[in-house]
């Protein structure tokens, strides 16, 4: 005969031939052998049990008054016992004949009875015992750990990849306390994309808050504005395939006054006072053209504007501003509701706000504080209206 088996856990003697623990559940042994640290042997004892109930999942015949079943470790809870028989019937038997009686008299309010609430129940009884489970669109996200114990999920920021015709792609949950983003190397790699340094970029969570950094890239972040900006000398702008360099002129540049050779005034068109340039940037490494800012607000755009690029699909009719304020030699740019938006190249550490739009090479990024579903027009890439 088989000796009983001690859980070690819980110090329960268990029946010969169980695998789980009749208490708590505890796995007595894997291979059928008597050896391992999970129990040890002791003399046969086989208490008093009840009725017992099969296992709806093995068969095995069950003492309801264990937590587990013995082979397969189910919850006692989840099975149910036998239903019990039927009462044996009653003869019906002929009431006796009316008999008249005098009218009872009027009985005493009946005392208060004291109805006490059913005991809560145990801790490892499915919710579906209890009440019924809401639609899977009215409850909250759900997981369910290894004991069937159900906790709501924990919200986790994510970036979502926004692709060129706009729709979504590939999401990735900031889970790490920094998530690096690179070509080659960190959490997020993204091995096709050429404009991506080896390790790129940083996004780092602090005090429940997350923030946007570039880690000595080539080309750097640019994050899409939401509001007007002011730029500095050497800012970088983005619109649609356009990359600008803003440049604030010097002193000695600002109004440099009619040329005199030999005497003679220098034929050419006539000047305009000016506080700032925009240089065009290529991928051939040097700058191309030049737009001097003179105007109090000039306008870039695919069709209209005072700078137009015709050939550019990603601009809008008219998709930003460039504003000059003279007396404090400020240059701000705004966006003017365009489809693909404005993006500024990143200066140091910038925070990152919900529904934030960044781009590092060629993959624009968006950020969410909460995941959410899609959002239409959110971070738009496709080909601009």
């Amino acid at each position: 005969m088989r000796p009983a088996m001690t859980c070690a856990n819980c110090g329960r003697q268990n029946p010969p031939g169980a695998l789980y623990c009749l208490d708590c559940g505890q796995k007595l042994r894997t291979d059928g052998s008597p050896s391992g640290p999970a129990f040890a042997a002791s003399p046969a004892v086989e208490p008093a049990r009840p009725a017992a109930i099969p296992c709806p999942r093995c068969g095995t015949s069950t003492n309801p008054a264990a937590l587990y079943c013995g082979v397969c470790g189910l919850p006692t809870a989840d099975m149910h016992a036998p239903a019990a028989a039927p009462p044996a019937p009653v003869p019906i038997v002929a009431p006796p004949p009316p008999v008249a009686t005098p009218p009872p008299p009027v009985a005493a309010p009946p005392a208060p009875v004291l109805v006490i609430s059913p005991p809560p129940a145990a801790p490892f009884a499915l919710a579906s015992s209890v009440a019924p489970r809401p639609a899977a669109a009215d409850r909250p996200e759900q997981r369910t750990d290894n004991f069937g114990a159900v906790h709501a999920a924990v919200a986790v920021p994510q970036i979502v990849t926004i692709l060129k015709d706009g729709s979504e792609g590939p999401v990735y949950r900031l889970t790490n306390a920094a998530t690096d983003i690179g070509r080659h190397e960190g959490n997020i790699t993204l091995p096709d994309d050429p404009y991506l340094s080896a390790r790129h970029a940083r996004i780092q969570r602090r005090n429940e808050r997350h923030y946007l950094r570039d880690l000595g890239s080539v080309n750097g972040i640019f994050q899409r504005i939401r509001e007007p900006v002011e730029l500095h000398h050497g800012d970088v702008v983005l619109v649609g395939q356009q990359v600008l360099r803003v440049e604030v002129l010097s002193d000695g540049e600002v109004s440099l006054g009619p040329v005199m050779h030999y005497g003679v005034m220098l034929f050419g068109t006539p000047e305009q006072p000016r506080l700032a340039r925009l240089v065009q940037l290529t991928s051939e490494g040097v700058p191309r053209d030049v737009y001097h800012l003179y105007r109090d607000e000039t306008v870039i755009g695919r069709e209209s504007g005072d700078v137009v690029f015709t050939d550019d699909v990603f601009l809008s009719r008219r998709h930003a501003a460039f504003r000059l304020d003279r007396a404090q030699r400020r240059v701000v740019v705004r966006d003017l509701g365009s489809s693909n938006g404005t993006l500024v190249l990143c200066r140091g550490e910038r925070e990152l706000l919900d529904g934030d739009i960044f781009r590092v090479g060629h993959h624009l990024f968006r950020f969410d504080a909460a995941p959410r579903g899609a959002v239409a027009g959110a971070g738009t890439a496709g080909a601009a209206r």
